[in-house]
């Protein structure tokens, strides 16, 4: 993925409907649908939505961490293009890691994100806390988690502005954190759905602290379609959600194909 200025100098199809405004939640998609980077994304998806999803899902290589050219870019984008940003944060990090070297590892690469980042005015920082199986010990695991974002928190960000995603694991293992911290919730649909989980309980549970869902399509265990692949009676209950929501929605696809069917399923349920 190219972080630096990226000239705008690629012409892709538009999408297929603007949903601009269209709802009481702010859509937002991913900075990359198109075959292309950051800017281009932005510049051709502006138009169509409310915010956009910024993906820096990889810390391990040198040009990771967006340039300070790429961030006036898309500050510039921001204006011109009426839109607003959130920022998913890298997801090969280990807060809660049995080894204090990898959590000071963490540590670092989200101060130094967050830091990047932080003239986007992101509705939200989303972070996967991984459950990862270095620390069998659950208890360990959360406190070495809170203490790892207590020291990304000290620079002085508000820990409602970082929302937990939920992921491959029983959400309730971060509640502690969340309570400790203060933080926000990224309520994954998909992810839940796959798993299982009542969306409706979920939702009624975590509602005061969800500051953004994630919305795709489901399939068994496949997860991240179009969300017309989405079983009707789970799609009729996210709406029930989402009707009663007023945060950012992302559609979390990452095609143009799957997000021109996103949008059209969304704009066809809505109106029902």
């Amino acid at each position: 993925m190219i972080m630096g200025a990226e000239k705008q100098t690629k012409t892709f199809s538009p999408l297929e409907r603007s949903c601009k405004n269209a709802f009481p939640f702010s859509l937002a998609c991913p900075s990359f649908v198109y075959p292309a980077g950051y800017v281009d994304n932005v510049r051709h998806l502006a138009p169509f939505v409310d915010e956009i999803e910024l993906l820096f899902f990889e810390s391990r290589f040198p040009d990771s961490l967006p340039s300070h050219a790429l961030v006036r870019e898309l500050v510039r984008l921001a204006r011109s293009g009426s839109i607003t940003y959130n920022v998913h944060l890298p997801t090969d990090i280990y807060l809660g890691h049995r080894d204090a070297g990898v959590r000071r590892v963490a540590v670092d690469v989200l101060a130094q994100m967050i830091d990047r980042c932080a003239p986007l005015s992101p509705t939200t920082f989303t972070l996967h806390l991984i459950r990862d199986p270095s620390e069998p010990d659950v208890q360990r695991w959360q406190t070495n988690s809170a203490k790892s974002l207590e020291a990304v928190l000290a620079a002085g960000l508000p820990g409602q502005r970082i929302s937990l995603e939920t992921l491959d694991y029983n959400f309730e293992l971060a509640a502690p954190v969340i309570a400790q911290l203060d933080l926000s919730v990224c309520m994954d649909m998909g992810h839940l759905m796959v798993r299982g989980v009542d969306i409706t309980a979920f939702y009624d549970k975590w509602k005061e602290r969800i500051t953004i869902a994630h919305l795709h399509g489901v399939d068994g265990t496949c997860d991240h379609l179009a969300l017309d692949r989405l079983p009707a009676a789970h799609m009729n209950t996210v709406m029930e959600i989402v009707r009663r929501f007023s945060g950012v929605v992302s559609l979390e696809v990452f095609s143009l194909p799957a997000l021109n069917a996103s949008m059209a399923h969304l704009s066809r349920q809505w109106r029902r």
